[in-house]
């Protein structure tokens, strides 16, 4: 089986994904062990998202929702079996799927709304409020995605 060539950007996205997660779980100081485990929930998320929206069934709010629930649960699972918190794959895991560039882009819309002596139109307002309602759907996203299956797979007995 050959790869197309379609497939080497979400490849290799998938690893800068993972890279990602793996800076933000040593930033936080979480077990060696688990490194490979945050790496692989961070490049499920992002792959899950990009191949829910690339589908074209799916906004990218609601795939953000299922990657990150697919990452909570991934998460539950990988923290029962390597006998840590859930919460260390799972925070690095969904850092891909945060909406960086439209909350920039929301920023710089803001302050250029807010700075005097610019004209303001119409079309840089109707842009600015767009991103920020894009940006806290995607956020509440991320949030429920996480919420909702940690209730559901809750451990009713310590960890030792």
């Amino acid at each position: 089986m050959s790869l197309s060539i379609a497939w080497w950007p979400l490849l290799l996205n998938l690893l800068w994904a993972g890279a990602a997660a793996v800076g933000v779980a040593v930033y936080f100081n979480v077990p060696l062990r688990t490194l490979l485990g945050c790496a692989l929930c961070g490049a499920s998320a992002f792959t899950t998202r990009t191949l829910l929206m690339d589908s074209g069934q799916f906004s990218i709010e609601l795939a953000t929702g299922m990657a990150a629930s697919l990452v909570t649960i991934l998460g539950v699972f990988l923290g029962r079996r390597w006998h840590v918190p859930a919460i260390i794959f799972v925070v690095p895991g969904v850092i891909p799927l945060v909406p960086g560039v439209r909350a920039f882009q929301t920023m710089i819309d803001i302050l250029i709304l807010t700075t005097d002596g610019i004209q303001v139109n119409d079309t840089l307002l109707i842009d600015a409020a767009v991103n920020s309602i894009e940006t806290t759907l995607i956020v509440c996203a991320i949030a429920g995605g996480i919420a909702i299956p940690t209730l559901l797979f809750r451990r009713r007995r310590p960890m030792t």
